[in-house]
């Protein structure tokens, strides 16, 4: 398991909540999903047809989120402990309800730590959330898909609303990137522009007096790439032999 995984499962107490969902299949898809984004737990209210062999099938590598999958009689036994409730819908309600775009989530969530545990509820597949059960929540999620045809399989939703979930979580949190081979220095960056200037005057690329943007837009180059002190090395080594073959 990687840092950030260990971060987002150790600081955040998030579950994803299928409700009555009736395909044993998409509840394995879902607790895949669910793990592809580094969550651990999945609760199912009244699953029509739970455990099933089609739905660790489904779940390829997540068999254990349904190992452990809490299963609940009622929507109050799922809720009880939760301090923020997410759920989700296509369909416009009669009446208004706060709600958010998946892609702006993150100010619903900054801020929140371990005190807070978090339920994002999934309604059934041919129907959805009753009003009842939305009503229970605090906001109401909306993935920005097609008016025209704005209907998920389930296991998708579940996909998009934990990508944009992990994202909203993780945006204040500083996970350092682990580099195999330190960056070079701008010494060494120095010496690998002056080896390239060199090779391109030995092949007539171009009149070193007349093309300062063509150097400077190597340069750029470099600083984009921020190569390491190993490709560097590579690129000198690269650069060396094509000399060795024009001095041939």
């Amino acid at each position: 398991m990687n840092e950030t995984d260990l971060i987002l499962k150790n600081k955040f107490d998030v579950e994803f909540v299928l409700i009555e969902p009736s395909h044993p299949g998409n509840i394995g898809a879902c607790a895949r999903a669910v793990k592809n984004m580094g969550f651990n737990k999945l609760g199912l209210v009244n699953p029509v047809n739970f455990p099933a062999d089609e739905a660790f099938y489904r779940a390829k590598g997540a068999s254990d989120l349904l190992d452990n999958a809490i299963i609940y009689s009622s929507i109050n036994e799922a809720l009880a402990e939760k301090t923020l409730v997410l759920g989700t819908s296509a369909r416009e309600r009669t009446i208004p309800w706060p709600n958010t775009f998946t892609n702006k989530i993150f100010e619903e969530v900054s801020g929140l730590d371990g005190n807070n545990k978090i339920s994002v509820l999934f309604g059934r597949e041919k129907s959805g959330l009753t009003n009842e059960e939305l009503q229970r929540c605090h906001m109401h999620l909306k993935i920005p898909s097609s008016e025209e045809y704005s209907s998920l399989n389930l296991s998708h939703a579940v996909q998009i609303i934990s990508y944009e979930l992990r994202n909203a979580l993780l945006t204040d949190i500083d996970v350092p990137i682990k580099e195999d081979i330190p960056l070079s220095t701008d010494e060494e960056d120095e010496f690998l522009l002056k080896h390239i200037d060199e090779v391109l005057l030995g092949l007539d690329f171009y009149n070193q007096n007349s093309s300062r943007q063509v150097q400077a837009r190597i340069k750029r180059l470099l600083k984009k790439a921020r190569p390491d002190k190993l490709e560097v090395g590579i690129l000198r080594g690269f650069l060396s032999k094509i000399e060795e073959m024009l001095n041939k």
